[in-house]
């Protein structure tokens, strides 16, 4: 009977506030790419479930919206507390750890994926956000969002790109009056300014 008291109030603990106040932190001090980083125990935990562009490809550079991924898991995770949770497979081939990732109420992994920086991995044997993965990336689809915007077809008969940001507009987007002369750049299409490493407006969505 004791035991099963026991038993009890330990599973109370975990499932309330205090006991996920009592759950480890962790602090992430260096940011790898758009899906891995290093914890201040030097420990490399590569997110579950989440697959970003290659920044250091051997051939061609950096895959188009890694410097975004990368840029977007910095701020989400650089110098703050981040809790891990780990499912059935912990640890990769290299020794890295595998875990979904958390900051306070944001599941970092799906952030990731629902805002268009990365795609769904989510086969076996880690499978236990699978669902959550997927409606993200589902989403990101619809909306055209980072990776997914890629693709598109040509819809101006130009494009105006910024130097400074590496940014490409419509022609008509409110952002290209404040763009210099200098830093003017057009592209008559958007395959030749995503060659060169230009990512879309997020407010023209071009």
């Amino acid at each position: 009977m004791l035991r099963r008291y026991i038993v009890l109030v330990l599973l109370a603990l975990l499932t309330s506030p205090l006991g996920t106040a009592l759950a480890k932190d962790y602090v992430v001090r260096k940011i790898i790419d758009g899906h891995t980083v290093q914890l201040e125990s030097g420990e490399t935990v590569r997110y579950i479930g989440v697959a970003t562009p290659e920044l250091n490809r051997k051939e061609g550079g950096a895959e188009f919206y890694a410097r975004q991924a990368v840029g977007y898991n910095k701020r989400l995770v650089f110098m703050k507390k981040v809790r891990l949770e780990f499912d059935t497979k912990k640890k990769d081939e290299k020794g890295n750890l595998l875990a979904y990732v958390f900051v306070k109420k944001t599941f970092v992994n799906a952030e990731l994926i629902r805002n268009g920086y990365a795609r769904a991995d989510v086969s076996g044997p880690n499978v236990k956000h699978r669902n959550t993965l997927l409606e993200a990336e589902r989403r990101a689809k619809a909306d055209d969002r980072g990776i997914w915007s890629e693709k598109k077809e040509d819809t101006e008969k130009h494009y105006v790109g910024n130097k400074r940001t590496s940014t490409f507009h419509r022609p008509t987007c409110k952002m290209v009056e404040k763009i210099p002369e200098k830093s003017r750049i057009i592209f008559h299409n958007r395959s030749d300014a995503i060659k060169i490493g230009y990512v879309p407006c997020k407010i023209c969505k071009p």
